[in-house]
């Protein structure tokens, strides 16, 4: 109650209509119940400021005001009422003559006189009044804005969340599969340059650790970045970038192995062509020899027949008919190689139009969006919901508010 003895009267009164008069230290500082937020011994009274302030949601406003709704607060009575006890009050009419009322209960309750003392200036204690100004009687605790407000702060907490977590989702879904497209890249890249199978899937299995390695080590950078660790963020960030650059070589080195690949396939395929084409050349010179008027083997078959069934063998007829029957079947026969290689090579140009890309992205660039979409994705989908789940509760819970102990 020591520090009651420097406050006004005005102060002095509101302390104790609040009930408050013995809840201030030496230093003038009282603790009490948050209105607003509900923290407990949450809102820090001062009475050398003559201010109050909540170090859990941050409400701030004058002493005095706070002081005179506590005691408004306490005057009511939350007692039940029975039915029978609530009784109608009827005003009385108003006398005719004001005047003669007044008199009439000035004569039956006579007031007091005051007495004026005079005291002289220099012999008042030095006091420090504190003042309630306009703005600041607008200020409502437990009553105003706050409590109005917080019912509403959960709902969009919540909302935030939900949302928050669904992107983090979408992105971890989208960078897990970023990086599983790099260390397949990076599997195949690194087993190709070796010709023994067994070391070939170790130094492959070496390509999907330097993925993992990346978006991992830049996860437990952002992490630590969020934390304000920027030693440990220094170091997950050399891992990173190790993981990264091992990953962006192999899926650049994979990119360019397939479009070696595609480059000797189409040289494969127009060698191809160049000898079918040649072949079926060959054919048609051939075919070209055959005279035209060469009949059918049908007809000829049928004619043979014939000179056979009346022994008619032994004449040239007969021979030069045989030998007519060997360029029919010649000339089928170079038809049928002629339409074969023709189909081929249409069939081959049609596959290769198809396979082959009409333009391709450099190596490099798309490893690089490939590195960046699978390790920042991730790691990015990864701290968010760590932030969110995690660390969301212990920074609120570690908020801190301003101290007035330095300054009083």
């Amino acid at each position: 109650m020591g520090a009651i003895s420097t406050t006004s009267d005005v102060l002095d009164q509101a302390l104790r209509g609040a009930g408050l008069e013995e809840a201030f230290d030496d230093r003038g500082v009282a603790h009490e119940d948050c209105p607003g937020c509900g923290a407990s011994r949450g809102l820090k009274l001062s009475l050398a400021r003559g201010r109050v302030h909540c170090t859990a949601c941050g409400s701030e406003g004058p002493l005095l005001a706070y002081l005179r709704e506590k005691a408004e607060a306490g005057e009511w009575s939350h007692e039940p009422y029975a039915e029978a006890e609530i009784v109608p009050i009827t005003p009385r009419p108003r006398p005719a003559n004001d005047d003669d009322a007044v008199e009439s209960v000035s004569e039956s309750y006579p007031v007091p006189a005051t007495v004026a003392v005079n005291v002289p200036v220099s012999d008042l204690p030095r006091v420090e009044l504190v003042q309630e100004s306009r703005g600041e009687r607008r200020t409502d605790f437990g009553r105003g804005s706050s409590r109005s407000k917080s019912p509403r702060a959960p709902t969009r907490g919540w909302g935030e969340r939900i949302i928050i977590s669904l992107l983090a989702l979408i992105f971890l879904v989208a960078g897990l599969a970023a990086a599983g497209l790099s260390g397949f890249a990076n599997y195949q890249a690194f087993s190709a340059g070796v010709l023994d199978a067994t070391q070939a899937r170790v130094w492959g299995w070496s390509g999907v650790i330097a993925s993992v390695c990346s978006f991992g080590g830049f996860t437990f950078f952002w992490w630590h970045m969020s934390g304000r660790r920027f030693g440990e963020a220094m170091r997950s960030l050399v891992f990173a970038l190790a993981g990264a650059g091992t990953s962006i070589a192999g899926t650049s080195l994979f990119m360019m192995n397939n479009a070696q690949a595609q480059d000797a396939q189409l040289a494969q395929a127009q060698q191809v062509q160049a000898l079918g084409e040649a072949e079926i050349a060959d054919w048609t010179r051939q075919l070209q020899g055959i005279p035209p008027e060469t009949r059918t083997i049908e007809g000829l078959e049928a004619y043979l027949a014939g000179v056979e069934a009346v022994g008619r063998t032994h004449q040239k007829p007969y021979r030069d008919a045989q030998n007519e029957l060997g360029l029919a079947r010649r000339r089928a026969m170079l038809e049928d190689r002629i339409a074969g290689a023709r189909a081929d090579l249409r069939q081959a140009a049609e596959a290769s139009g198809l396979t082959l890309p009409a333009q391709n992205l450099p190596a490099w660039f798309f490893a690089l969006m490939l590195e960046l979409f699978s390790s920042q994705g991730t790691s990015i989908a990864f701290v968010s919901l760590l932030l969110l789940f995690g660390a969301r509760s212990h920074t609120r819970l570690e908020s801190p508010g301003l101290d007035f102990d330095a300054a009083d």
